[in-house]
């Protein structure tokens, strides 16, 4: 891999991770069209240096999570151990495709999948406008609502859709505020891409596909600082409701996808 490859790859995971576009379904076309094989262990770095970046943009709600008692803004805020519980809670939903772990593998190997779900993603984007703007702090969260959350996380494990998308989805549809609709989605990515990292060790250091230091760092540094851009960026959109643009934007890609010969 050069450093050339890894810097696109680390920007498209930094921009497409965040964004609600799916940066898996981003990495299976680069890949594709450029040709380029998967590295398992690159792909952990660029996992590391996104949730780096999830980190550094809510820093604020983790000191919360040890000093204080309560995580959220205005006057919903939810207690701290109950938002950890709707966390694990959401976590353990989401594992119901774990299961499915191998099937769902083969899929990120070609553009059929990616294709249909890009516009699958889209039309859920679409259907933003039509929500009723929420007003509910993340103290109206009960646990029906996180196991929706974590459900719709689960459908983002498929390349296409994208994980930020449908669990922000998913908290506008529960009646959340933008803000704290993107405040739990981008919370729980941190467990979410955490254990995602830990579970490819094992292949990455079987896998003998250790990339040089330079692309490796390359690739990493990109990614860590597009993410740290990308996050308010989607978050303000959300927040003005105009996630249309991005509907658009995949609809015409995954069109696209079924014009173009592979």
């Amino acid at each position: 891999m050069t450093v050339g490859e890894a810097v696109l790859l680390g920007f498209i995971q930094g921009l497409t991770e965040f964004l609600p576009v799916s940066s898996s379904g981003h990495l299976v076309i680069i890949q594709v069209f450029l040709r380029l094989k998967e590295n398992i262990t690159f792909d952990v770095f660029l996992h590391i240096a996104t949730l780096l970046a999830v980190i550094w943009a809510y820093r604020a709600d983790l000191v919360a999570l040890l000093k204080s008692d309560k995580i959220g803004k205005g006057d919903q805020p939810i207690p701290k151990w109950r938002f950890l519980a709707f966390i694990a809670i959401s976590l353990i939903a989401t594992g119901v495709v774990w299961p499915f772990k191998d099937k769902l593998e083969t899929l990120f190997e070609t553009i059929n999948g990616v294709r249909v779900f890009l516009i699958i993603n889209a039309l859920g984007l679409g259907f933003l406008p039509l929500l009723k703007r929420g007003a509910k702090g993340l103290g109206s969260l009960n646990w029906l609502g996180a196991i929706i959350i974590g459900l719709a996380q689960a459908i983002g494990a498929f390349p296409g859709i994208s994980r930020s998308g449908s669990t922000i989805i998913a908290g506008l549809l529960l009646g959340l505020k933008p803000s704290e609709a993107c405040r739990y989605s981008f919370l729980l990515a941190i467990p979410t891409i955490l254990i995602a990292a830990v579970t490819q060790i094992p292949d990455a250091l079987t896998s003998g596909s250790m990339p040089a230091l330079g692309p490796a760092f390359a690739g990493f540094l990109v990614a860590l600082v597009v993410g740290v851009i990308s996050i308010p960026f989607l978050v303000g959109i959300v927040e003005k409701g105009k996630l249309w643009g991005f509907a658009i934007y995949c609809g015409i890609v995954g069109i696209a996808l079924f014009l173009v010969p592979i």
